[in-house]
């Protein structure tokens, strides 16, 4: 899938970029919140010492920032992506991949959001990353 951004979008990339030096591989704004996508490896990088890096780029763009690392294995992207997964599968059909994750009963909450918010984010960032048709929570 080609991931096509807009002139506010190559903003906060930019932005991101020149506070934090650390490359950006995808950025998915939702509302208040912006999810940056950072290369493998340079997650510590982009938060800075103490939340440093990140708190500068929140004051700046207004929005609150959540910063995820890439992986080039799905597996491990989605651990990245929800810590809380104790298992991931995959399911490809052929047309469409599916991930499937279980958490426990105590994180569910949690990692689906009020009103199913936070899933909605996961599942598009990894539609954007990894094509992935569904994310499904068990």
């Amino acid at each position: 899938m080609t991931i096509v951004f807009n002139m506010d979008t190559i903003r906060l990339l930019n932005l991101f970029e020149n506070i934090t030096n650390v490359p950006v591989k995808d950025c998915y704004v939702n509302d208040d919140s912006v999810y940056f996508i950072v290369e493998e490896g340079k997650i510590g990088l982009a938060i800075g010492k103490g939340g440093n890096s990140i708190k500068n780029v929140e004051k700046t763009i207004g929005k609150k920032v959540k910063v995820f690392e890439y992986s080039s294995n799905l597996t491990n992207f989605v651990r990245n992506l929800i810590p809380q997964a104790r298992e991931v599968s995959t399911l490809n059909n052929g047309e469409s991949i599916e991930v499937h994750i279980k958490v426990d009963k105590s994180d569910r909450g949690f990692v689906i959001g009020r009103g199913g918010e936070k899933i909605k984010v996961y599942k598009e960032i990894l539609k954007r990353v990894y094509n992935i048709s569904d994310l499904k929570v068990k």
